[in-house]
């Protein structure tokens, strides 16, 4: 890979490359025959290389575009392009550097400057998905994305995108699964239906297409980050472990697992699911493997400290489901019951240690959560937070929560000072409630 930017490729306008992306994509489209076979090593290792040399293209919409053409050379997309995507794969670019490009690509797109970006992100994200999802299928791209993610914090700030993409689209669509439930009964009671009134049945019809829209869009992409943590946690586990994101992880298989076996649970249930790709029984049984492929004692512990969502009931409902509707084995289920068995038993030894740090003098607690400082930090702007807030904050943004400064971690100072002030009150607030 280029070090620097050649000079006459910067000379070019981006036309060029954008010229090139689109005629490739409109011939693979209508003519994909034509470009499986006259498509050379040079225009490959092009490619590749505009999509791994970032300090060559500024424009992410550019990368993205490339991107997309990677995207649709999937024998899954395009059926007749199986050798070429083997020739792509198989490039020296594509088995050392394309993975963590790609997951690079994946965190840096969050913000483009543009204002659509919102919406952008999520389709060059579902691009890059099922990129990565077919190198997974390769045992010299699955070991490159393996070592990536244990070379930093890199691989964290990805997991933390797809974790944030997930918890959005699970979101969104499962309350317009509910949107459409709550209108199909109520069609489905014709004179309910008709005491409403011809105006509120158009309003109620429109909102019914609206939600159909946005349901059937927010699945797909769904599904496919659902996917992503689902093969990623059978060989990966340490990332997912650390204390920065173990945390939001729990809480969000929880959550999700109390929406698909909790009590409302009969609210998600639609006519003709497959008209929107809902598939419940698939997506429950790949949140539990995912419990399952991260199953240790860290793990039990995060799950406890989730207090909206953690019951062992809930756990105890969502096995005898699975085991009435064949979803998991004996042993799977076996597995996962002792692990809500576990989580359960912490929380009740958390309880029995609990102790109240409500009256902690101001000095001593985080200025964003309001909680007390377990390692306190200094950040440029001279504010004082806990290192694992500000940790968290900086997966999101790499600026000061303050003064909206470039910030980066190897910027914060300890605070030892205040850290041991801190440990002392806490001993002797033991002190004072053992006696």
């Amino acid at each position: 890979l280029p070090a620097d930017t050649p000079q006459l490729f910067s000379a070019f306008p981006e036309w060029y490359v954008e010229d090139i992306a689109e005629f490739l994509l409109f011939a693979l489209q209508f003519v994909p025959g034509v470009i499986a076979t006259s498509m050379d090593h040079s225009m490959i290792t092009w490619l590749l290389v505009a999509v791994c040399s970032p300090h060559c293209i500024k424009n992410p919409y550019l990368v993205a575009k490339i991107i997309e053409v990677l995207f649709v050379l999937n024998p899954g997309i395009q059926a007749h392009t199986e050798d070429l995507y083997s020739r792509v794969m198989a490039h020296p670019i594509s088995e050392h550097h394309l993975p963590s490009c790609l997951m690079k690509f994946y965190t840096d797109v969050e913000t483009t400057g543009s204002s659509s970006e919102f919406y952008d992100k999520f389709t060059i994200r579902y691009h890059i998905s099922l990129i990565l999802k077919g190198m997974w299928e390769s045992t010299v791209h699955r070991q490159a994305i393996v070592n990536e993610s244990k070379s930093g914090k890199q691989f964290v700030k990805f997991i933390n995108m797809l974790m944030n993409d997930t918890t959005f689209l699970l979101d969104e669509s499962l309350e317009s699964l509910k949107r459409i439930h709550e209108v199909q009964e109520l069609m489905a009671d014709s004179d309910a239906w008709n005491r409403i009134g011809m105006e509120q049945q158009q309003v109620r019809s429109r909102q019914l297409s609206a939600d159909e829209r946005q349901c059937r869009s927010y699945l797909t992409l769904a599904r496919e980050t659902v996917d992503m943590f689902h093969y990623l946690t059978v060989d990966i586990k340490e990332p997912f472990l650390r204390p920065e994101l173990v945390g939001r992880l729990s809480a969000m298989l929880n959550f999700n697992l109390q929406q698909l076996c909790g009590p409302k649970c009969k609210n998600l249930k639609v006519r003709t699911p497959d008209k929107y790709g809902w598939e419940p029984r698939r997506l429950l049984g790949q949140l539990v493997d995912i419990y399952l492929h991260l199953d240790c004692d860290q793990f039990a512990a995060a799950i406890a400290s989730d207090e909206r969502s953690f019951r062992k009931e809930l756990f105890d409902d969502a096995a005898l489901r699975m085991e009435r509707a064949v979803i998991k084995t004996p042993i799977e289920l076996e597995k996962f019951r002792d692990l809500a068995k576990k989580a359960a038993e912490i929380v009740v030894q958390n309880m029995k240690r609990e102790v109240d740090f409500s009256d902690a003098p101001e000095e001593f607690r985080d200025p964003l959560m309001d909680t007390l400082m377990e390692d306190p930090v200094l950040l440029p702007s001279g504010k004082i937070m806990d290192r694992d807030t500000i940790i968290r904050h900086l997966l999101n943004s790499s600026t000061d929560p303050f003064s909206r400064q470039p910030l980066s971690e190897d910027m914060l100072q300890p605070a030892p000072e205040l850290k041991e002030r801190i440990q002392s009150w806490k001993r002797e607030k033991l002190k004072n409630q053992s006696s």
